[in-house]
């Protein structure tokens, strides 16, 4: 039975595989590999791979790089929103007026009088 399967087959005409089909049959099947051109230039396809591997590591890298700036750039932003926003506080707590009333609640009153210098003669530290 065998035999008359390769009868056949030797006596049917063979078809002619356009270039396109022949390639991806070659491409399919892995015959493109074991070709001399290939295997000739195993170590530049190697090199190839190689960068590409590069490649798309470099862009891994870089995007979290530039998400790592932006989270960073966020950051600084709320510091610097919440800096300005405790430092017109302070201003605010700094006036003499709100010094005058936090001060009343201590028992404190703010002088209406100014400041008098008082003169001591020197013989008076001598003693």
């Amino acid at each position: 039975m065998n035999r008359l399967r390769e009868e056949t087959k030797e006596n049917e005409p063979k078809k002619k595989r356009n270039g396109f089909t022949a390639g991806i049959n070659s491409l399919l099947n892995g015959e493109f590999l074991t070709h001399e051109g290939v295997t000739k230039h195993l170590p530049f396809l190697l090199f190839l791979c190689l960068l590409f591997v590069l490649n798309i590591s470099w862009v891994y890298f870089s995007e979290n790089t530039f998400r790592d700036l932006q989270k960073t750039r966020r950051e600084l932003e709320e510091l610097q929103s919440e800096y300005n926003t405790i430092s017109s506080q302070l201003e605010k707590n700094k006036r003499q007026s709100r010094i005058a009333l936090d001060t009343e609640d201590l028992g404190l009153k703010e002088s209406t009088n100014p400041p008098l210098r008082i003169e001591v003669p020197e013989e008076y530290f001598e003693e």
